[in-house]
């Protein structure tokens, strides 16, 4: 994500700027737009903050590395260590070059006199989310707090995208194994099977005995190359992320799909206003990052009128209660934690909640896939089997 400042103008005729992340301009104006804000200026931050970022050396700093640095930036700040030494300490035994390059010019900026989170800010280490992490936990005189929630943020993130991945690592060797054994068949098998017929005997095959040897015809090496070069060229003419970003949108309309992805979104607001509170950021504040966090844009546009609902003093419960797609379970929580005084607890809980509902359904999902891409590949190789019989049946009654 990077960071991106923008001059806006909005319904009233009020000016109002601030700063914004997303992935590209494109997606910072969208998001824009989606508020109802009319665009004067929009450019990306000094040093924008992103996630993934490089270094001169063009490697990746990925999540794990931040949370590696993230955390033992709160263990030498917890011995009493200051934070450029303990910056110091980190920095000579990284191994990542990107992420060695990036501390070295945050310490450098805290040196020279910038706050901790401006340095980190600068140097593009992390989003506006940890950056603001960091800036609570400076103005309190606690960043060991900070870098912990900071690890924290991190660790659910690394954590929650392994479970996805370990989830669909079956149904992907399936597909993939039943890819192989059809080229294997259809490459190798077919066409050695119908040599043994001449070419009058084949003119009289049935129609499906046809159309199994047209297959295994069609099927060589140069088609695949080609439909090879053709995903390369649309992958590189057709602007993936917002195709991928405007049918993850859509994906809201399907069932199974609405009820994951709701799951998905409201786990991850939940776990980020319950970090953001926990480090004593002002809840309007928390709730607009966490909303900026939420990918799907439904679920978004949703929850964006909550915010100036609530400036204006309506009662929270009150307001999450009229959000359509949130579950009834959400708004209750909230009221309760309204009353109580308790709201970072209540997001926790919610967290646990929404985050146990999205395993289950990615459970029954993958439950449903596994046995449909068996059931697709037993049709297709039984189609396969029964076009061979017929075909020898066939040939055995042609009479010459």
């Amino acid at each position: 994500m990077t960071n991106f400042k923008y001059l806006s103008v909005d319904q009233t005729g009020k000016e109002v700027s601030g700063s914004i992340s997303a992935q590209d301009v494109k997606e910072a104006r969208l998001q824009l737009k989606d508020k109802g804000l009319k665009i004067v200026s929009l450019e990306a931050s000094a040093g924008a903050a992103k996630t993934g970022i490089r270094g001169s050396k063009g490697k990746k700093v990925s999540d794990t590395d931040l949370y590696n640095m993230a955390r033992e930036l709160s263990v030498l700040l917890k011995a009493g260590l200051r934070i450029d030494n303990s910056m110091e300490t980190i920095t000579g035994t990284i191994s990542n070059a990107a992420l060695k390059e990036n501390m070295a010019v945050a310490l450098k900026d805290i040196r020279a006199g910038k706050s901790v989170a401006e340095a980190f800010e600068k140097s593009g280490l992390f989003n506006t989310l940890m950056v603001s992490l960091i800036r609570v936990g400076e103005s309190v005189g606690n960043l060991r707090m900070s870098f912990e929630q900071i690890a924290s943020h991190l660790q659910f993130q690394i954590q929650f995208r392994a479970e996805i991945r370990n989830a669909l690592t079956y149904p992907a060797f399936l597909v993939i194994a039943s890819c192989v054994t059809l080229f294997v068949i259809f490459k190798f098998i077919i066409p050695r099977f119908f040599t043994v017929f001449g070419q009058d005997q084949l003119k009289a095959l049935p129609f499906a005995s046809k159309m199994l040897l047209k297959a295994s015809e069609v099927l060589n090496i140069q088609v695949l190359i080609g439909a090879a070069i053709a995903a390369v060229a649309i992958y590189k003419l057709v602007d993936m992320k917002r195709l991928l970003h405007s049918g993850y949108s859509y994906a809201l309309s399907l069932p199974l799909l609405r009820t994951m992805i709701i799951n998905l979104e409201l786990s991850r607001f939940s776990y980020s206003m319950f970090t953001m509170l926990s480090s004593g950021i002002e809840f309007i504040k928390a709730l607009r990052f966490s909303i900026d966090l939420i990918q799907n844009v439904k679920v978004k546009q949703s929850l964006e009128p909550s915010i100036k609902l609530i400036k204006e003093g309506r009662p929270i419960g009150e307001v999450f209660s009229h959000i359509e797609l949130l579950p009834e379970i959400a708004a209750n929580m909230i009221t309760v934690g309204e009353k109580s005084g308790n709201m970072k607890e209540i997001f926790l809980e919610l967290f646990n909640v929404f985050d146990d509902r999205f395993k289950r359904t990615i459970k029954k999902i993958v439950i449903l896939v596994e046995p449909l891409i068996i059931t697709v590949m037993g049709m297709v190789v039984g189609f396969i089997v029964i076009s061979m019989i017929l075909t020898v049946m066939s040939v055995g009654n042609i009479k010459f």
